[in-house]
């Protein structure tokens, strides 16, 4: 196991090597993009240096959460490609990368969200243009390929599971049939793929592995089960529920991410909560909304501790590495913000707050392909997503600052109600 093991991190380490040489080029091709980067490192150096934490230390930022919703959503709209997509990144080095099929299904829903929230119709418009794209994907199992656009990729069941949840919303949003269908379709391809014990192995599955963290791909389906009313899509989602459970541990920690030959990036274990806490609360099952919380506590402790968050996390969470995974802080802000909401536990808010608070400074207010723009890591050149300004990272970052005006909402609605009681 150990030598299969150092294979995977062997290839992993070529493969980074090879993407950096070909990148490397690209930016002597473009020598404009040079001071950007230069100043991007130059200032992440700096704040590093700069900064004291202490036990009372949290960031604060000039930049209201308003303005930083926008800024993301900018971002976002600006990396719409012309087929429809959204760019996968924006690399300081290379530029935009192709559309990225997985990313924009899941943005969809981040895009009609902020629609409800300016009105305008340009939101609306480019989940429309998202949609249009991701329909001309979809192979005849009903599947969606893996990979960027472009690439010759077989099915994959996490994509699938992504982009259904763009077409669940569109069709909630605009009730066209064949946006349905496709959902549908995409749905019964999952649960025709699910192995016995509930979980997605096989080719299909990243490294052929089943995963944790696909935990997000049973919250899909039972997304389209409610939009639906089709049981089928909820049972598989309970099933894969119950699966992944047995892999929660009472310290908190999280068996089965599976990831050969990468750290335990906090990206993937905020999937694997997330997908854990919503698919619980659209089934009913407090049990799951609970395992959440434990692993969600534990990060949250460590936070208040440390007033960060580590880029990865060893077993157990028995050590970490000191860098910031900064979409797993967005996720995570997500988690806590959706447990206040379930719970009225304001630790939670505050932690997310104070968390939102962190990731508005690391935003970009100028320069093509960063203004508005969230990193991969914190300082820039940390091991995830290096050098990249990406996708995902503003979607989850939009969708928790969305999600902060929700919970400020309805904590001054329960002051108001002590007043009243108290007057």
């Amino acid at each position: 196991m150990k030598e299969t093991s150092k294979r995977f991190d062997d290839r992993a380490a070529m493969a980074i090597f090879a993407k950096g040489a070909i990148d490397a080029a690209t930016l002597l091709s473009a020598p404009e993009r040079i001071v950007p980067l230069v100043r991007q490192m130059c200032r992440d150096k700096a704040r590093l240096t700069l900064e004291q934490r202490h036990l009372y230390s949290y960031s604060k930022t000039c930049r209201d959460s308003r303005d930083a919703l926008y800024a993301a959503m900018h971002w976002i709209i600006e990396g719409q490609r012309p087929d429809g997509g959204i760019a996968a990144y924006y690399s300081l080095l290379s530029g935009y990368a192709e559309s990225y099929p997985e990313v924009t299904g899941y943005i969809v829903p981040t895009l009609y969200d902020f629609e409800n929230v300016i009105g305008d119709g340009w939101a609306k418009a480019a989940a429309e243009r998202a949609t249009a794209w991701l329909l001309t994907l979809q192979m005849p199992t009903g599947a969606f390929p893996a990979g960027l656009a472009g690439t010759s990729a077989g099915p994959s069941v996490f994509n699938t599971g992504q982009i259904l949840f763009g077409l669940s919303r569109a069709y909630a949003e605009t009730h066209r049939s064949e946006i349905l269908n496709a959902a549908r379709r995409a749905g019964d391809w999952l649960i025709s793929s699910q192995d016995a014990n509930g979980a997605w192995s096989g080719p299909a599955s990243y490294q052929g592995r089943s995963h944790t963290y696909y935990s997000m791909v049973a919250w899909a389906l039972a997304d389209l089960s409610r939009h639906c009313e089709d049981d089928r899509y909820a049972i598989a989602a309970i099933r894969h529920l119950d699966w992944a459970l047995t892999h929660f541990q009472p310290s908190g920690w999280i068996d089965g991410i599976n990831l050969q030959g990468h750290p335990n990036y906090l990206h993937f274990i905020a999937y694997a909560i997330q997908g854990v806490l919503e698919c619980g609360v659209l089934c009913g099952r407090s049990d799951a909304v609970e395992h959440a919380a434990t692993t969600a506590r534990v990060l949250l402790r460590k936070f208040e501790t440390n007033k960060f968050l580590c880029g990865s996390y060893d077993d157990d969470f028995s050590s970490g590495q000191r860098f910031t995974c900064v979409t797993g802080n967005a996720q995570m802000s997500c988690v806590w913000l959706r447990l206040y909401l379930e719970t009225d536990d304001v630790r939670y808010l505050n932690a997310a707050l104070k968390l939102n608070e962190f990731i508005k400074r690391l935003m970009p207010r100028a320069g093509r392909g960063m203004a508005g723009g969230i990193p991969g890591s914190y300082p820039i050149w940390g091991r995830y997503q290096p050098l990249r300004y990406i996708s995902w990272g503003a979607k989850f970052f939009a969708d928790a600052l969305m999600l902060e005006q929700r919970a400020k909402n309805s904590f001054e609605s329960i002051e108001t109600e002590a007043l009243a009681c108290a007057s």
